[in-house]
């Protein structure tokens, strides 16, 4: 595994293994750190006050806390401010300024943000106030007037350094300016995993160190008691307990309530706030769901390569999530707009083909800001640019894709037995921890009989079931496949790709294997000729060559009609074709051809069919047929 992750020679297998023991970055090695240490320094030593202004999600909630605490114990006079999703939106913007400026404010450090602020910067600059830039978000084609511009993706610099978050970037300035790191670890551990930067170097080294750490930051830990967590499940704890609770504060609201949680001395204080950011993490996802349906109800195309997509009363804070919600349903880059003070801002998520962020560069004429990253990305325009911007984008996607995205395609580590799946087996995988992006957990394929298929949760959202040979049973969960239930309950057997996690129960350790899909065992030659059918009928091209075709079986009309019948109450809502069988999915690839069902991203569906269809029509029938 470590060979496969091009790991040979012994220095890289130890900084892989140990990332603990490697030492962090200087800081001086970022670009114009000099330049921005120095300004603050003037400014602490002249008594001038100093505003850090940051952003309202994690990273953004988490470099404010970082850099307004280390300034705080250096003396400075310092105050933070963050702007609200529901009214400037994300970066510096010039009523700030003006509001910094009237605070008496004489030095703006921005964190998590300022990259793309040039207009801003300049406007404090006329005005007289100066401006250090602290950020990791992609350069534009020219940096910002400021004091210094101190940015993780700058082209001038050690390209190690390009993935940090932004909090990292400010954790770094703080030891530039001269304080131990050791209190902001586990702050910058979770906007490590928050903001999804590549899991690797020197971002495994701060999540490793910080990681144990969490639960010795006050705010954090009030957090973790307000959640019910009593015990810490390694970085997961991070990216699926704690970031969603900060975040839901500028989600939902006003995101200084999850700065003063994690700056707060006072423990009534912070019970209060980690209780109120527990109860909007709550109010934000039935507001994710309410928005998820009216998004779903925009959708008029079964197979789409861009959704653009805007609503009346959208919770911008919450179009994010759902943007990511739709593109693992859809497999397409997603942008969710709603109006807001006149403008509209959106949220967008992308699959690896498309680069969101360059593909809103070559349309930014139609924004009044935008920025992000290849594969997320936020932006800002008038309602009236709203049909332009969207023919605009997808327009540009189609060009660039005239016969359709790529399929995902799935790699897994190796093939395990299932006897080899032990609790050792989980100690030995957490080696290669922490994972997240970059540094996927390793998947593993197994197969065997399926039985003991049941729903899991409060609301059946997740699937659990019993994978079975005949030396060995493990049982697999997955999470969000509860409308899978039909699907995994007609298989008698399964090919499961699965991660191996070591969890625990009542203390003892025990061994977590985690389905991120399930498919029904089929050959590899007859699946190549299933997707080549799909391909045909899709692009109106001929069928594939009758060496291609051999792999499909023989099958009679009535095995069609038969199948179709059998088949229909999970065709209704869509069926995976990769849980079908391969007559089940040889007699739909018929009935595609003449309407009755149509497939889209991996699922088929039902088709109203208003007048008689003849399977004796599809062109496949005839070189399948047994009759």
């Amino acid at each position: 595994m470590l060979v496969r992750r091009g790991l040979v020679d012994d220095a890289a297998i130890t900084a892989y293994l140990h990332p603990e023991s490697q030492d962090l970055p200087d800081p001086f090695s970022l670009a114009d750190m000099d330049r921005a240490a120095a300004r603050i320094r003037a400014a602490i030593e002249a008594g001038e006050r100093v505003c850090v202004y940051g952003d309202y999600d994690t990273d953004g909630v988490c470099a404010t806390a970082i850099l307004t605490d280390a300034l705080t114990r250096l003396g400075a006079d310092v105050t933070y401010l963050l702007p609200t999703r529901f009214g400037e939106g994300y970066g510096l913007n010039g009523s700030a300024v003006d509001a910094m400026r009237r605070d008496g404010v004489r030095l703006i450090v921005t964190v998590d943000n300022g990259i793309s602020a040039h207009a801003e910067i300049a406007y404090a600059n006329e005005n007289g106030v100066d401006t250090v830039v602290t950020d990791h978000h992609r350069c534009h084609e020219t940096l910002p007037d400021a004091c210094a511009v101190v940015c993780a993706s700058r082209a001038d610099q050690d390209p190690a350094l390009g993935s940090l978050c932004g909090a990292s970037v400010a954790m770094l300035l703080a030891a530039a300016l001269g304080c131990p790191i050791g209190p902001y670890l586990p702050i910058a551990a979770l906007a490590t995993m928050a903001d999804v930067v590549p899991l690797h170097a020197v971002n495994r080294t701060i999540v490793k160190k910080g990681l144990p750490l969490v639960s010795m930051q006050p705010g954090l830990s009030a957090l973790l008691d307000a959640a019910g967590i009593r015990e810490l499940s390694g970085e997961a704890t991070l990216s699926f307990v704690l970031a969603p609770r900060i975040n839901a504060a500028g989600r939902m609201g006003d995101a200084t309530r999850a700065v003063r949680l994690l700056l707060s001395g006072d423990e009534a204080e912070r019970r209060a706030l980690a209780a109120e950011l527990e109860s909007e993490n709550v109010r934000r996802r039935a507001e994710e769901q309410r928005i998820m349906k009216e998004a779903e109800s925009q959708i008029d195309e079964p197979e789409p390569r861009i959704l653009v997509l805007r609503g009346t009363d959208w919770n911008t804070g919450v179009t994010g999530i759902v943007a990511a919600r739709l593109l693992e349903r859809y497999r397409c880059p997603v942008l969710l707009f709603s109006e807001v003070n006149g403008y509209l801002i959106g949220s967008g998520r992308s699959v690896p083909a498309v680069d969101l962020f360059a593909l809103l560069s070559r349309h930014k004429a139609c924004f009044v800001r935008f920025g992000g990253h290849r594969l997320a990305a936020g932006a800002t325009l008038e309602p009236d640019r709203f049909e332009a911007m969207r023919a605009a984008l997808c327009e540009d996607v189609f060009r660039a894709f005239p016969a359709g995205l790529p399929e995902e395609t799935r790699t897994y580590e190796d093939r395990l037995e299932l006897p080899e799946i032990t609790v050792q087996f989980a100690k030995e995988l957490t080696y290669l921890s922490p994972f997240g992006e970059e540094n996927r957990a390793p998947l593993f394929l197994i197969e065997g009989s399926l039985s003991a298929v049941r729903t899991m949760g409060k609301d059946g959202n997740h699937l659990g079931a019993k994978l079975s040979d005949a030396s060995a049973a493990v049982r697999i969960v997955s999470f969000g496949a509860g409308d899978r239930y039909a699907d995994w309950n007609a298989m008698p057997d399964g090919r499961a790709f699965v991660t191996v996690e070591l969890g625990s129960y009542l203390g003892k350790p025990e061994v977590s294997v985690r389905a991120e899909a399930l498919v029904r065992p089929v050959g590899d030659a007859f699946d190549k000729a299933v997707s080549a059918c799909i391909r045909a009928e899709r692009d109106r091209a001929p069928l594939p060559k009758p060496a291609v075709l051999s792999a499909l079986p023989k099958i009679t009309e009535t095995e069609v009609r038969d199948a179709y019948r059998a088949l229909l109450p999970r065709l209704s809502r869509g069926t995976l074709r990769t849980c079908l069988s391969e007559t089940e999915q040889t007699a739909l690839l018929i009935l595609l051809e003449i309407g009755v069902v149509r497939y889209a991203n991996g699922l088929f569906f039902a088709e109203t069919v208003r007048e008689k269809k003849q399977i004796q029509n599809a062109p496949l029938y005839p070189l399948l047929c047994l009759e």
